[in-house]
C-alpha cells in the first residue's frame, strides 16, 4: 500500500513552480511539526521544574544570618 502511495506521487510530473510549491509545505509542514513538539516538551518541563532547595549554597543570607520580618 504504501509502495504503490510513494510510487504515485514519484509519477507525477511536476513543473520548476509546483516543485518548489511542495518542497516549500514540506517544509513548512516539517518545522511547524517540530516547533509545535519543542514548545509543549519546554512547557512541560519548565512547569515540572524543581524548586530550589532551601539548603546549600546560596541558600542562606549574605553574612551567614537571616533575620524574620
Amino acid at each position: 500500500m504504501i509502495k504503490q502511495s510513494i510510487a504515485r506521487i514519484l509519477s507525477i510530473e511536476l513543473d520548476r513552480k509546483d516543485f518548489l510549491k511542495a518542497v516549500g509545505i514540506g517544509l513548512v509542514a516539517a518545522t511547524g511539526v517540530t516547533q509545535a513538539v519543542n514548545s509543549v516538551v519546554k512547557s512541560t518541563s519548565s512547569s515540572t521544574a524543581k524548586r530550589p532547595s532551601s539548603l546549600g549554597y546560596g541558600a542562606s543570607a549574605y553574612g551567614g544570618r537571616q533575620t524574620n520580618q
